[in-house]
């Protein structure tokens, strides 16, 4: 089942399976990612849970962003998603990390759990980065013409994911059909989006360095997924975050562990969902 459901930052698709009387979990994608990237994950998460996908402001098949990404609207996007759910697992990929852990941290009574996907390898405590391809994405906004934007989306935009998700898979098919890649990616808006938030990285690491200064995470399963077989000392720190955090290597997979390894999704799910072992 799909809809569209207001926020205060945009409208927001959502794509709900599974079972309705089940624990519900959340995936929230990384930079410029859709809702179709789950496919796999889904499929194999629908029999154990209530599974809800969504596409932020300006992404997937959502509408136009009324306001800039920042933890601030990313945390409202998931009330929103979340509204009239008590609780849930937050799946967070990549940049969706820093949301789904500040969401843990403001809003600690509606999350039963958090798994990070090979989040990005931004050490606990350094501060914000300096980020070449952040400065890059800020200097074309800058400068760039929404309508020059808009030209080269609807031309290459479709081009651009495929290669991305070709890059980020251990050659994997797609797991959305070509001319729904071509439909979502060639959107004007979606090219905007993703400049936009790839802008924005350094600011909403930086916030979130605040946020772990002033706000505990709750004592919910906390597990850091690594994709392929080398542990980053970065998501190791991360993992250490809690005492009872753990960082599990993915053999298998590149960046979209949830395209090649849906199976190491769904076991790391299904852990959260038995809560934090006792001391």
């Amino acid at each position: 089942m799909t809809a569209m459901i207001p926020s205060s930052a945009g409208r927001v698709h959502v794509a709900t399976s599974g079972r309705v009387d089940a624990p519900v979990v959340v995936l929230s994608s990384g930079l410029g990612g859709a809702w179709f990237d789950w496919d796999r994950t889904v499929r194999l998460l629908a029999p154990h849970a209530r599974v809800i996908v969504f596409d932020r402001p300006g992404l997937g098949l959502s509408g136009p962003a009324r306001r800039g990404p920042s933890l601030a609207r990313e945390v409202a996007v998931l009330d929103a998603v979340l509204r009239g759910v008590p609780r849930a697992v937050l799946v967070g990929h990549s940049m969706a990390s820093m949301h789904v852990e500040a969401y843990a941290r403001l809003r600690p009574h509606r999350v039963a759990g958090v798994v990070l996907l090979d989040p990005d390898t931004e050490t606990p405590g350094a501060g914000a980065p300096f980020d070449v391809s952040a400065v890059v994405a800020q200097g074309v906004r800058a400068i760039g013409s929404r309508w020059l934007g808009a030209r080269i989306t609807q031309r290459f935009g479709h081009s651009f994911r495929n290669l991305l998700t070709a890059v980020s898979t251990l050659g994997v098919t797609d797991p959305a059909p070509s001319d729904l890649v071509e439909l979502v990616y060639r959107r004007p808006g979606v090219g905007r989006a993703v400049l936009w938030e790839l802008a924005s990285y350094p600011g909403q690491v930086a916030t979130l360095e605040r946020l772990r200064k002033r706000r505990p995470l709750p004592r919910v399963p906390w597990l850091v997924l690594t994709a392929g077989r080398k542990v980053w000392p970065e998501h190791a720190s991360l993992a250490a975050l809690v005492p009872w955090g753990r960082n599990v290597p993915v053999p298998g997979s590149r960046h979209m562990i949830q395209m090649d390894r849906p199976d190491a999704v769904v076991m790391a799910v299904r852990e959260s969902l038995k809560g934090v072992p006792d001391e």
